[in-house]
Formats: C-alpha cells, structure tokens, sequence
C-alpha cells in the first residue's frame, strides 16, 4: 500500500551579525522587534511544520557554524535555534562560508531533494569562498539554493543588505530570491518555498495480510472433527441401547 509525502533535507542559514540586533523589523500588530527575534518567531513555527524532513542549521557572522546537523528532532533544533544571539558568530557577514559550510554537510546527505534556505540582512564582507562561486557549485551538487533579504538595500555599511548578490546566488543555484520586510511577509515566504522545493515521494506503507491458501484445510479438518465427533456420538449410543438390553434379559 502507497501513500504520498514530501522527503528533503532542509539546511537553513541564518544570519547572526550585528545588524541583525536592529530594532526595527514589523509584526503583523505592527511592533517593531529585533531583525533576530523575528526571524526565530517565524523559522521556529517552519522547523515544528516539517514532519517528513531533515531540518540543519548553520549561523554566520565573521564565521559560519553548524549549529544543528541534520535531525528529525525537531524539538531540539527549535531549541538550538532559539538560543542563538546576535554576534555570537562574529559582527560581519560570510555569506560565501555559510553557503561553502552547507555544501560539506550536504555531502554526506543520501536524498535526492536538497535545500538551502539562506536569510541575510547583510553583505558578504570578506569570505574565504565567494558567495557566487560557492552557488556555482552548489549547481553542480544538485544543491537548490533559495536567498531571503530582510532589511535595506540602500543603507550604508553593514547596515546594507546586497539584494543584487543573493538574486545571483538564488538564480544560479536553481532557487528563488525574496525579500521580506515584515514578520507577515516572511512567514509567507518560507511558506512559498516549502511548496515551490516539496518533492512528493511515495512510501510504501505494510500491512498485515492473511493467507487464503489455509482456508480450505481448516475447513476440511473441521469437518473431519466432525464427523468422528458424531461416529464416537454413535458408538456411545449403541454401546448404552446394548447394554440396556443385556440388563432387560
């Protein structure tokens, strides 16, 4: 018996540099809240909807971590991620290592589904690997990278998000760019991802069967118990009328 789901190991990169304690990023009541907390509120409620995935996480800042390997423990990447901190991995930003870090840890990945969710608030200040030559072989890899820019592209400094590199990457690496502006917009985003990267995979599902073959045996065995049941009814019943007229003489 088949049934039908999705099966991806999913890498999220999250970006942890310092822009990202800015105080300015809206909920849907219209608060403004920490670029971090709101991407935790809505990738926290993304991790808990995967029932049929792997989930990794990978932090960057001057570095890029693996914070959380792939796992179907969803509660405890939920718990990973939401002690994250802002520049626990550095103050700039490595787009490039993160994507580079991902692409080593997908090597050991045995589906044929494989994603890279990259969310940034920056630009890449200085990776050992090129953000646009670690999608190059992300490419190559199968790898399908998706780019989500929260922030202003305009800004100056660090406080820049590099729009035009994460179209490149998305577009290289067989994925999407977005840009997201506010909690409402971003929740749907990775809504819009999960169904554009979903895969639908048969699974084979068992059951317990019964064979027919028997049947007929175990009616022929009844029936045999029967009939020696009503001859041994029969003998008994002679043997009694026998001995009431052997009484009677």
């Amino acid at each position: 018996m088949k049934s039908e789901t999705t099966s991806r190991d999913i890498m999220l990169a999250i970006d942890l540099s310092g822009s990202m304690d800015e105080q300015d990023f809206p909920t849907a009541n219209g608060e403004k809240i920490q670029r971090l907390q709101a991407v935790k509120n809505v990738v926290s409620q993304y991790i808990e909807d995967r029932k049929h995935d792997r989930i990794g996480l990978i932090v960057f800042g001057t570095q890029a971590y693996l914070q959380v390997p792939f796992t179907q423990d969803l509660q405890s990447a939920e718990q990973l991620l939401d002690n994250t901190q802002v520049a626990m991995a550095g103050p700039h930003t490595a787009i490039g290592d993160a994507i580079g870090l991902a692409l080593k840890t997908f090597e050991s990945s045995k589906v044929d589904n494989k994603v890279l969710i990259l969310l940034t608030d920056g630009a890449d200040t200085g990776s050992r690997m090129s953000p646009l030559n670690a999608a190059q072989i992300a490419k190559q890899s199968q790898l399908k990278i998706f780019t989500i820019g929260i922030g202003d592209e305009h800004a100056d400094g660090q406080y820049r998000v590099d729009f035009a590199t994460l179209k490149k990457i998305a577009s290289t690496a067989d994925g999407q760019f977005y840009s997201a502006q506010d909690s409402q917009s971003l929740e749907k985003i990775y809504q819009q991802i999960d169904e554009i990267a979903a895969v639908v995979t048969p699974v084979i599902t068992t059951r317990k069967e019964t064979s027919l073959v028997r049947i007929p045996l175990y009616f022929a065995l009844l029936v045999f118990v029967i009939a020696l049941l009503g001859q041994v009814i029969v003998e008994f019943t002679k043997q009694r009328q026998h001995t009431k007229d052997v009484k009677h003489v």
